[in-house]
């Protein structure tokens, strides 16, 4: 006891002799600041989240986003500095520290010998450090987003992701989702779509162009956007083009595991509506009875028209990849799935507009309150197997079947002011319209791919793809209530209870593409006088089938007054077209050939890199639709031919700056569905097909400068310019008093632009802000109407001159990033700006329907709670940005019609709210926390 205590006395001196003593000490012993930064030895890339140590001491720190670190206040002297990074090799280093030194550590890769293969575990494609290395060494204007940004950032699906590239805007669907890109001002149809470098078919059973809003955004390894062609590209892109990279085999063992839940704010206050879909037809009477059959009212549930409100289940994100290598790393595999079940909805007024024969100013004609309820279950699965036998020679075989069900009701509520406009006593009715539609849309593709070194000087690969496009859309049904109302002296409205006509429509529609792909591409590299050029040749060929089918179904109560009761079960029906719509024009076949050829060049001038070429394209394109023979256009075929020269040229005044500038020519090609000689009632207008439309030709411009100060940091100036023959644009017309949607040719068009793009990372802190400016023009013949001097209704033909549809003038979204490597913690601020755009082309002077310009914001964060286990929350649209849709000149007639709305400056057409969606999940990545626990596991020294 006495002991204990004379040892408790000695260490209370000397812990106050310590105390005492400690100023002087620090006086004596010189403190020093260590920082500097953490890279790669062979990239020359920053080393985010690498650790530094000083050896037997508690100074320590962490690579902030751009690789750099600070430890303060080290005392002078010799010191082992412990660098460790994961998959890099740990380094010490000895370093004498007599004054604030600042230093760069480069890590070695880790690396394992094999057998014959040598597999080194470094720069990885997902990374955006690869990321910025592909745009910088590409010899065109390329921009990439990786998988790394992909993960942290707001979106799940593809369309959304896309939209954080420079010069891109988004299109979106019913339920404010995005699905469409625009690149450049430049409409969804002038671009196209690649997987892992191959075109595949569309499921839209109009355009084809693909929705993006298809393809879940975790099955990637990046995103890549193309704004200007080379040779060895499919030339049939005036915007850009979208290539999604997807996930490769690992070069370890691998197992991420995603799993998330969430909600959509409009169901919170608000039902879902929902309908019965067990028991609806998938099949046509048609289809299930054969061509000749009779159908009666029996053939026809009414399940699919029961509507009811419910509360929806929280939305589910669940993702898995797993993967590894094996035979001494010569093969590797990976699978991936991904699965996605999400409501949305929409709360929308839409006011149908006509043109004043008076003063050509659009006037109200009915009011439409809308709610759509979508339920989207979206689900992919990939697998990727390559095999190396040795350094010469690579096989691919990537399969993927991506798949999207769709399940919409809309319910629509219309007050006809047609009858007893202004302020006397008239009549009119209201419209009760119900919808349920199911959409099942499928991408499949099982593509084939070699890559071959025959000699040193001499490369060839190949590809051999089948690619299955299918849209099926069942039996959509569509019922509405019509009820007489009457305007009294006073203007208000009185609803006669009554419903004295009834119309009911049932509808299949379903799509098939088809695509056999072959390509084949050589490589030949030598020297000309000490300059490296390298030759490349190649073509393909693609054979493409489209089927397309369509039957429709009219009803009507009978007898035609019926009490409503509630109940869709109380009413009687009778059929008015038994057999259907077999001579429909939309029940056609399309048949198309692409034969393709191409050479290029590239020769290096030291800094100087050019490449050129031309690309030959035949195309042959075939259709068939039973429409009655007397129906203009029911068949017909184009075969033409294009050259497409392309040269680019990339300047490099030293290894962070790039100087490009770039032609190529490029076309775009009518889609299928426009060129049938179809009419059909859709959505807002009735639409027609156009079967002399023709391709689009284009000649495009680009110039620009890059800086990149590190791996991670860039800088992006540009312009471009492109000049358009026969742009097509979806547009009303009149015709016998009847207003049609119909695509057509629109003269010559310009665009063009100026695109900034910036990114910039601090210790934790990073920016991403693009800018981009776009002025197109296009002259059309519009229809003015008036009263000529004698008091006649005429009118006339006058030119306008407006932007192309889907063109913003301003577009930029900035993006505010914290990464903190030592808490493991991620969060992203980003703000989308879209300028206005047309969508809508009226048929009469100043009237097109334009968007409002808007802003949206998301936002994401992560917090790592063990090593590989992370918790995220993703919330899209935190400001319930709507869609607002104007014609650009007041409403002087009727204004009253819509008191809640301002007229006096701009009619509004409609306005959609999308609400708020909310997502929480958690994250699980083996290696991370394999690695973590076999640290853990080794022995202290």
């Amino acid at each position: 006891m006495l002991r204990n205590e004379t040892r408790y006395k000695q260490m209370l001196r000397i812990s106050f002799l310590c105390i005492l003593f400690f100023p002087l000490f620090l006086i004596a012993q010189p403190l020093y600041n260590l920082e500097g930064t953490v890279i790669e030895k062979s990239t020359k890339e920053p080393i985010i989240g690498a650790k530094i140590i000083v050896a037997g001491t508690n100074f320590r720190a962490m690579a902030g986003l751009d690789g750099s670190f600070r430890i303060n206040n080290i005392p002078a002297g010799t010191h082992n500095v412990q660098i460790t990074a994961l998959t890099y090799q740990t380094k010490t280093e000895s370093i004498e520290i007599t004054s604030n030194t600042k230093l760069v550590f480069a890590l070695d890769s880790e690396s394992t010998e094999l057998e014959e293969v040598q597999v080194f575990a470094g720069r990885t494609i997902d990374s955006e450090a690869s990321a910025r290395a592909t745009e910088k060494n590409a010899m065109n204007v390329l921009n990439v987003i990786s998988a790394k940004e992909i993960d942290v950032s707001p979106d799940i699906t593809v369309a959304n992701v896309v939209q954080r590239v420079s010069g891109v805007s988004l299109e979106r669907n019913n339920n404010g989702d995005g699905q469409h890109a625009i690149v450049r001002g430049m409409d969804k149809r002038y671009n196209y779509t690649l997987v892992n470098g191959v075109k595949i078919p569309s499921p839209d059973p109009r355009n084809r162009y693909i929705p993006l809003d298809i393809f879940p955004a975790d099955l990637l390894d990046r995103l890549e956007v193309t704004k200007a062609l080379t040779p060895n590209m499919e030339g049939d892109a005036i915007g850009g083009v979208i290539d999604m990279v997807m996930k490769n085999a690992p070069n370890n063992f691998l197992l991420n595991v995603n799993i998330g839940t969430g909600y959509n704010q409009m169901f919170v206050n608000n039902y879902f509506r929902a309908f019965d879909r067990a028991n609806t037809n998938r099949l046509s009477p048609h289809k299930i009875n054969g061509s000749d059959y009779q159908a009666t009212i029996d053939d026809f549930t009414r399940e699919n028209i029961d509507f009811r409100d419910i509360r929806p289940v929280p939305n589910q994100v669940y993702s898995l990849a797993l993967g590894n290598r094996f035979l001494n790393n010569k093969l590797g595999v990976l699978v991936a799935g991904s699965y996605q079940n999400t409501y949305r909805g929409a709360e929308s007024i839409f006011m149908e507009a006509f043109v004043n024969q008076e003063n050509n100013t659009p006037y109200y004609e009915r009011v439409q309150v809308r709610q759509f309820s979508t339920q989207q279950i979206r689900s992919g699965v990939h697998s990727k197997i390559d095999y190396k036998p040795n350094q010469n020679h690579k096989l691919e075989l990537y399969m993927a079947a991506i798949n999207l069900n769709e399940f919409e009701t809309r319910s629509r509520v219309d007050t006809i002011l047609a009858i007893g406009r202004g302020q006397g006593p008239g009549t009119g009715r209201i419209e009760i319209r119900e919808r349920s539609r199911q959409i099942y849309q499928g991408v499949y593709n099982a593509t084939l791919t070699g890559e071959h070194r025959l000699l040193p000087s001499l490369k060839a690969d190949w590809s051999l793809a089948y690619s299955l496009a299918t849209n099926d859309d069942p039996d959509m049904a569509q019922v509405q209530w019509i009820t007489a109302i009457i305007k009294d002296n006073q203007g208000n409205f009185i609803q006669d209870p009554i419903m004295y006509d009834t119309d009911y429509s049932r509808r299949w529609l379903n799509n098939t593409d088809e695509d056999y792909s072959a390509y084949g591409n050589l490589k030949y590299d030598f020297d000309v006088k000490g300059v490296k050029v390298d030759f490349l040749t190649g073509g393909m060929f693609r054979h493409k089938v489209r089927q397309s089918f369509f039957d429709q179904y009219l009803l009507r109560t009978m007898p035609i007054m019926q009490p409503w009761t509630g109940s869709i079960y109380d009413a009687t029906w009778t059929l008015f077209n038994s057999i259907g719509t077999p001579t429909d024009p939309l029940n056609y076949s399309v048949t198309e050939d692409v034969l393709a050829a191409y050479g290029m060049f590239k020769v290096d001038f030291g800094k100087l890199h050019v490449l050129g070429g031309a690309r030959y394209e035949n195309t042959f394109f075939e259709w068939e639709s039973k429409a009655p023979p007397t129906v203009d256009g029911r068949t017909g075929r184009i075969d033409y031919f294009d050259v497409l020269p392309s040269v680019h040229f990339k300047y490099m005044p030293d290894e962070t700056q790039n100087i490009r500038a770039s032609y190529f020519a490029s076309l775009t090609r009518p889609s299928f569905f426009e060129v049938i000689p179809y009419e059909i009632n859709e959505e807002d207008f009735r639409e027609r097909g156009n079967p002399f439309l023709r391709r689009t030709k284009a000649d495009n411009f680009d110039i620009r400068y890059e800086k990149y100060t590190n791996v991670l940091d860039k800088i992006m100036v540009g312009v471009f310019y492109k000049r358009i023959e026969d742009p097509i644009e979806r547009s009303l017309f009149i015709q016998n008093q009847n207003v049609f949607l119909m695509s057509n040719n629109f003269g010559t068009a310009t665009n063009y632009g100026f695109e900034f793009d910036f990114t910039k990372y601090i210790k934790s802190f990073g920016v991403r802000f693009f800018y981009t400016y776009t002025n197109s023009s296009i002259t059309t013949d519009k229809i003015v109407r008036f009263r000529d001097e004698n008091g006649n209704l005429t009118s006339r033909i006058e030119e306008q001159t407006r932007p192309l549809q889907g063109q913003s003038a301003h577009i930029s979204n900035f993006s505010l990033l914290y990464k903190n490597q030592k808490l493991g913690t991620d969060a992203q601020l980003s703000t989308v700006y879209t300028g206005r755009r047309i969508i809508g082309v009226s048929p009469f002077l100043d009237n097109d329907i334009w968007q409002r310009a808007f802003v949206q914001m998301d936002f994401s964060f992560e917090q790592r709670i063990a090593p590989g286990i992370v918790v995220y929350t993703k919330i899209n649209n935190l400001l319930n940005t709507p869609l607002l849709a104007e014609i650009l000149l007041p409403n002087t007639f009727n204004a009253e019609q819509a008191p809640y709305w301002d007229a006096s400056e701009a009619t509004r057409i409609w306005e959609d709210y999308y609400f708020q969606t909310y997502l929480i999940g958690m994250k699980f990545n083996f290696h991370q926390y394999n690695k973590n626990r076999k640290n853990n596991q080794k022995p202290s020294k």
